[in-house]
């Protein structure tokens, strides 16, 4: 295989650096719009739900005989307990950043 033939099959790389504003050095923040740090979290807040939902559905389905297995709902039911677990640690990392931007500003 030639190095003509692979150069072919990928496109170029961006530049990883942000483009300043008017040459003044300030960067710009490469963001799409309503999509900020607030949709982001009750984004991540619905798909927990979802799954503990879900996790339920299983269990209710394991209870009452329609069609789900024991190993389908205890698999649920943990995917549903680390993706609880996951989000508790990470409102609390929130909490902490939180609690330190407060102490820096005084």
């Amino acid at each position: 295989m030639s190095v003509e033939t692979i150069n072919g099959l990928y496109k170029p790389i961006r530049p990883v650096m942000p483009k300043s504003t008017q040459g003044t050095g300030a960067v710009e923040p490469q963001q799409k719009k309503g999509e900020g740090f607030g949709d982001m979290l009750s984004q991540a807040i619905k798909e927990v739900d979802a799954v503990q939902k879900d996790a339920d559905n299983k269990i209710a389905g394991l209870i009452t005989g329609n069609g789900v297995e024991t190993h389908e709902a205890m698999i649920a039911l943990e995917k549903a307990d680390i993706t609880f677990q996951l989000m508790n640690q990470i409102r609390g990392k929130i909490v902490r950043a939180y609690e330190e931007i407060l102490r820096t500003q005084m």
